[in-house]
């Protein structure tokens, strides 16, 4: 039985999605840049690079407009960067009705808190752990690549209760097996980009602009990742733990995240370095730049390397751990480098500004 699907986000993933889906179903793509609409094409293409094969789809509608998507979709799925949960949240919420579904792609940067307004409307929630591939658009509107497509998915749902029924569906969808995760904090707490790129970005641009103020080169993201930046990444990973810890102790346990070290596979901080920068589908991926005039680089503060994974992405997981009384220097480090060079030391994730200012408040909504 074909589904109506609504996809928020036009971009690399929601590309995919909307090809992907609408093989079987009836699909709404929905982009935030009217302007871009012309580019869009019914018929797009996406290359699966692992391969070397294209698979296409016929999406029904193509729009700007936010209603329309909502009017025509009982599954919407949201591909958005975490930065414009609140923006989104704001306009989307108001138009939700009861039995429509959210599902996040992927489902951390406190996504359940961003749209918690929306449960109380007889909506659920869902998220995905990661994403299923790594997508790049070849052309916007018509192809985009990916590779590195996953062998299964993981997902976790308010209600808990919603998971048993969502999960065979996301499997229908993307072709692949689904685990049921306990708890939703096994995707809010993922260590992934919100620990994975920002030690990464300092360990590149620690010395930013105190001591250098233009490099002459810089390193492949993934495929140059040295000694200094897996250091850093255990580091971070152990302070992630420790919020691990004290959850477990309030009862509720996240035992769905593996360690780094564990999930890529590695023995130590050597082994981490040697098993990210062997990563196929990371291969030549440049590390976020701006280059001057005179051929030197700068950091790009505007790519969503620095606009997603710091103030929505490092800056939920210490707030949290903030609100849990737990240890977490290097996170402060990181955290604390990118709020001085940035220029924006106080825009950010912060519990409170959503509502929750009590240890309670927070363990209630996952309880």
């Amino acid at each position: 039985m074909r589904k109506r699907i609504g996809i928020i986000g036009a971009g690399n993933m929601g590309s995919i999605l909307a090809v992907k889906f609408s093989a079987n179903n009836d699909v709404t793509l929905y982009t935030n840049m009217e302007k871009d609409l012309p580019l869009y094409k019914k018929d797009m293409q996406v290359y699966l690079e692992d391969n070397d094969s294209y698979y296409s789809g016929n999406i029904k509608e193509i729009t700007a407009d936010l209603k329309l998507l909502v009017d025509s979709s009982d599954y919407i799925f949201i591909t958005f960067p975490s930065f414009l949960f609140g923006m989104l949240s704001k306009e989307l919420v108001p138009l939700l009705h009861e039995g429509q579904h959210l599902i996040f792609v992927p489902g951390s940067g406190a996504a359940e808190l961003y749209f918690k307004d929306a449960l109380k409307k007889g909506v659920t929630i869902t998220g995905l752990q990661r994403v299923h591939s790594v997508a790049r658009i070849i052309k916007m509107g018509e192809l985009t690549k990916e590779t590195g497509v996953r062998g299964s998915l993981r997902v976790a749902s308010i209600p808990a209760a919603y998971n048993s029924v969502i999960a065979p569906l996301i499997s229908e969808l993307y072709g692949l097996p689904v685990e049921q995760l306990d708890n939703y904090l096994n995707i809010t707490l993922i260590n992934s980009n919100p620990i994975l790129h920002t030690s990464r970005l300092y360990s590149i641009f620690k010395d930013f602009p105190d001591k250098v103020k233009e490099y002459d080169s810089l390193p492949l993201f993934y495929e140059n990742w040295d000694m200094d930046s897996a250091t850093i990444l255990v580091k971070m990973d152990n302070e992630l733990f420790k919020i691990f810890d004290k959850l477990e102790k309030n009862g509720l346990p996240v035992k769905q995240i593996k360690p780094i070290l564990e999930h890529y596979e590695s023995k130590d901080e050597e082994g981490l370095k040697n098993k990210i920068s062997s990563i196929k589908s990371f291969k030549g991926l440049a590390t976020p730049s701006v280059k001057l005039e005179n051929g030197k680089y700068i950091p790009d503060f505007n790519s969503r390397y620095f606009t997603a994974d710091f103030p929505y992405g490092l800056e939920i997981l210490l707030s949290i751990a903030r609100l849990l009384n737990t240890e977490h220097p290097t996170m402060d480090e990181v955290d604390g480098w990118y709020r001085r060079v940035s220029h924006n030391p106080d825009k950010g994730f912060n519990l409170k500004d959503i509502g929750i200012n009590s240890e309670k408040e927070f363990l209630e909504i996952y309880k």
